[in-house]
């Protein structure tokens, strides 16, 4: 299957795509009802850390993107799976991801996208942020204090994050998010470490009522 025949056939196609230095596995979901000429790229953990494209977070992320009829794609990031190539600390990884988003671009020019990354995959998206515009930036429990997030996109952009996460420090994240210009959205999950165990249900929802507004916002 190639990417022209995945994007415009309904369920859930796994191929192989083609990234910047080599061949990457992943999966696109093309839900029953498309509602939107959006695409969601998805972005997953710390390749490094046992983090892949099927972490329960991403396919939270994905299953949202199909409640609100929004096609999605998510990929191993380097040497993860099926994925050729070695860990790149994020910057081969967003080169993936543009690649793959660009690959989208050609084969239909006038889709608006979104860019939604977990954790490591959040820098991951941000970095591709910094060179397209998206609809929106979604970045659930992003590692700031390991990356380099302080450059400000051009677009709206949202964090989620657990107030007991254990791998990335809450309060530096929502100071990071207040002192950014114009402060980031923040939305809190008390009570929630960083995988959002036993808050997945309540994480879908709070992810289809966030992208549901910026999809209403840009029919208008």
């Amino acid at each position: 299957m190639n990417l022209a025949y995945c994007l415009s056939n309904k369920g859930l196609h796994t191929l192989i795509l083609q990234g910047k230095v080599g061949s990457l596995e992943a999966k696109i979901q093309v839900p029953q009802n498309i509602t939107t000429n959006t695409v969601a790229m998805l972005g997953h953990p710390h390749s490094l850390f046992g983090g892949s494209m099927d972490n329960k977070v991403v396919t939270t992320m994905e299953r949202a993107c199909k409640d609100l009829g929004i096609r999605s794609i998510r990929f191993n990031f380097r040497g993860v799976g099926k994925s050729e190539g070695k860990f790149d600390n994020g910057i081969g990884e967003s080169e993936d991801m543009q690649c793959i988003l660009q690959q989208v671009l050609d084969l239909e020019p006038n889709i608006s996208f979104i860019l939604a990354g977990f954790s490591f995959g959040s820098y991951v998206t941000y970095r591709v942020a910094l060179n397209l515009t998206p609809l929106l930036l979604l970045s659930i429990a992003p590692p700031v204090e390991r990356f380099d997030y302080s450059k400000m996109v051009s677009c709206p952009w949202v964090v989620i994050q657990g107030l007991n996460d254990d791998v990335v420090n809450p309060q530096i994240n929502l100071e990071f998010a207040t002192k950014m210009s114009p402060p980031i959205k923040v939305i809190t999950f008390n009570n929630t470490g960083h995988f959002f165990h036993g808050q997945l249900l309540a994480l879908r929802e709070t992810i289809v009522t966030t992208m549901q507004g910026f999809l209403a916002f840009s029919k208008e």
